[in-house]
């Protein structure tokens, strides 16, 4: 009978992970066929990957209007696994698949973790639910691929180590964090700390302190300063704009680290109260409850991520809308599990099923309300014209047209479906030396009336899915119909390509038309 019951639990699971990994795969094959994925996401990791196949590994040249190679932006090697898969079918595709059953797969380490902390299968089908459900699983799930969602399984599968005191499965998952970000060195750090404290173990746990030091030393002093123009880490480099993150805090890493420590308390002040990281902590922890704190030392490896996110001066990593978080969430759980099982030894009349399914209802309310999907009064951050849509046969035709070979500026949320030649920009980048611009003269959401000065940078926004003022976007539109470098190639309502000095002009009029109606809407 119990044999029975432990079934029914496992075919409940697998269930829950099937519809969970279809539903977030399809929301992300829609994203990609809606045109609401970006030249600067889904793109870059795309050029990156076909660039390995043609000669030119880790290719970027959107990122900074110039040839770079992607590793000096962010270290991600883990993207080597894709090399293979585009040897087959050269699709960014792969990186949504893969995404999804990353984050999908996640919830059975949490379930095994469950168990053996529990040692119920009630209980710990429902914490893997409970993970499955998270807002910021659900919303990062629904941005375009980031390498860091490879990382989510194997975070998980670290506590599930810590716990087994299994040290191969604990150096399997370091290996691949090691590849998926530069800061997670100091995660896999965190985790050697976590295992010296729960293990006693000390040789073990300072193997992985001084392999995730000895990396994130190795990577951010060396390699990534080696390979980018600035000499450092973008994100730490002055005089980017969004991209310059970490500047407030110093101009290279040895700098932030000094700053941090000499100044904590104005630190500490500026990042939880003016940089609103205190709401950000509340945000994590309200889906648990809190129960985290009453397990605070198991919290230790989700430190790399917290300092990234939290000193952050761009306020996106910190949103709950955002995919930064989503490998602190495995962390949580886990450290929730034990906060449930103390609390339930604690206070006898509590019992650890009832507790956890507490936390279950608040993880479905928040994660309905905040899920990026169009349901009755669900939050649905991205707000797409269409949720459902297909491909469109016209962007292998304008590929066709335009020439492999050709250099093009294209409109950002349309620049992951060109995404794979030796030189694409950002529309209006580089007009001046470019062979030919595509544009998709439209909008993917329904988020377009916003009124604020800085509305390109409100995430989910027209403006920001054009990375342009719509109304600068139109502008750029008209001057180049007047621009006798360019002639129209190709018009296809709402597809307007053009090509440096190609043939005569077409009649422009519907064209015109169309700005017109757009600069009415708009």
């Amino acid at each position: 009978m119990r044999k029975l019951l432990i079934n029914k639990y496992r075919y409940a699971l697998f269930i829950f992970i099937s519809i969970h990994f279809l539903l977030i795969f399809l929301t992300g094959v829609f994203r990609y066929w809606g045109n609401l994925t970006s030249i600067n996401d889904l793109g870059v990791f795309d050029q990156a990957v076909w660039g390995g196949l043609h000669g030119d590994l880790f290719l970027n040249t959107s990122q900074l209007n110039e040839r770079i190679n992607w590793l000096a932006f962010h270290f991600h090697p883990v993207l080597l696994i894709f090399i293979p898969f585009y040897y087959l079918i050269s699709s960014p595709l792969w990186f949504v698949s893969t995404q999804a059953l990353a984050i999908s797969l996640t919830a059975w380490p949490i379930y095994l973790l469950g168990k053996r902390i529990f040692n119920t299968e009630k209980a710990a089908v429902i914490w893997a639910m409970i993970y499955l459900v998270n807002p910021f699983v659900l919303n990062a799930a629904a941005w375009d691929f980031h390498p860091i969602s490879l990382a989510v399984p194997f975070v998980a599968l670290g506590m599930l180590s810590v716990e087994t005191k299994d040290f191969r499965l604990m150096l399997l998952s370091a290996f691949i964090l090691l590849l998926c970000k530069e800061h997670l060195g100091i995660m896999v750090a965190g985790f050697g700390v976590l295992w010296w404290i729960k293990n006693r173990q000390w040789i073990p746990g300072m193997t992985l302190i001084i392999a995730g030091i000895g990396h994130f030393y190795l990577v951010l002093k060396i390699i990534m300063p080696a390979l980018s123009p600035t000499g450092q880490h973008v994100m730490v480099s002055d005089g980017l704009g969004q991209l310059s993150r970490y500047a407030w805090l110093g101009q290279s890493v040895g700098e932030i680290i000094a700053f941090v420590l000499l100044n904590p308390v104005d630190v500490i002040g500026t990042v939880l109260f003016k940089m609103g990281g205190l709401i950000y902590l509340l945000s994590l922890l309200i889906s648990f409850l809190g129960f985290p704190l009453l397990c605070l030392f198991m919290l230790f490896p989700a430190a790399a991520d917290l300092a990234t996110n939290l000193l952050s001066s761009n306020p996106m990593p910190r949103a709950s809308i955002a995919y930064h978080s989503v490998t602190l969430i495995p962390i949580f759980t886990a450290a929730s599990i034990y906060g449930i099982k103390n609390t339930a030894k604690w206070i006898q009349r509590f019992s650890v099923i009832k507790l956890s399914g507490l936390v279950l209802i608040a993880s479905i309310i928040l994660g309905y309300c905040s899920a990026p999907l169009p349901l009755p009064w669900a939050r649905n951050f991205w707000a797409p014209v269409s949720f459902v849509s297909l491909p469109d046969p016209r962007i292998h035709e304008i590929g066709l047209g335009v020439g492999q070979e050709a250099s093009i500026s294209v409109q950002a949320n349309v620049g992951s479906h060109f995404s794979q030649r030796k030189e694409i920009y950002r529309f209006p980048n580089k007009l001046d030396e470019v062979d030919a611009v595509v544009l998709w003269i439209d909008t993917p959401t329904k988020k377009v009336h916003i009124d604020s000065e800085k509305r390109r940078y409100i995430i989910g926004t027209l403006d920001q899915h054009l990375q342009l003022d719509r109304d600068d976007f139109i502008h750029s539109v008209e001057r180049l119909l007047k621009d006798d470098n360019f002639k129209v190639h190709y018009w296809n309502d709402p597809w307007l390509v053009f090509k440096r000095g190609y043939g005569i002009q077409q009649d422009i009029s519907e064209i015109k038309k169309k700005i017109e109606e757009l600069e009415r809407e708009w």
